[in-house]
């Protein structure tokens, strides 16, 4: 059996340090609320402690990143499966509907068109590879600067502009096979 070496524990200590930050910010992101985003951090570093069997600190660093994504996948999908509760009174309901009612972007046909828009940009984005997505979405979505995405991912800030360069133009060689402009 090959031994492997690991990561010293004084590096990666130094590694969660310096990713703890990034961590924090995206949550903050997703979530909006300061609290929740320096839970999951520390739940995702706490897992990265637990896992610590990298050989190089980029490894751990895209260990991080994953867990990170993972993470939010599972706290989104724990509050779709618990729910999450809401304080109504009958006024405010009343002017909910009132505004659903007289904004035209609710109608059925524009929902249905914007859904069938969403799919296909879902679809197009699913087509890259992993690290061009999420280099993309990381930039696109999340709003961060191309030297956090390229911190958080263990790569060159160049390799995020090459990443970057590639989704957009997949997204635009997609969308003008749809006839999309």
């Amino acid at each position: 059996m090959k031994s492997t070496a690991h990561i010293e524990s004084s590096a990666l200590a130094h590694l969660i340090e310096q990713m703890r930050p990034a961590l924090v910010k995206f949550f903050r992101r997703k979530s909006g609320q300061a609290d929740l985003a320096e839970d999951l951090a520390q739940d995702v570093l706490l897992r990265t402690l637990r896992h610590a069997t990298w050989e190089t600190p980029e490894q751990a660093r895209g260990y991080i990143f994953r867990s990170a994504v993972n993470r939010w996948r599972d706290h989104i999908r724990m509050m779709r499966t618990h729910g999450v509760a809401v304080e109504w009174d009958d006024a405010a309901a009343a002017e909910l509907a009132g505004t659903l009612s007289k904004n035209e972007e609710t109608a059925p046909e524009h929902v249905l068109t914007v859904e069938q828009e969403l799919n296909r940009v879902v679809m197009t984005l699913l087509q890259l590879k992993e690290r061009t997505r999420d280099v993309f979405l990381l930039i696109r979505f999340e709003q961060m600067k191309q030297a956090e995405v390229a911190q958080m991912l263990g790569i060159s800030v160049s390799t995020v502009e090459k990443e970057l360069v590639k989704a957009l133009a997949h997204l635009a060689r997609c969308a003008s096979q749809d006839g999309t402009p």
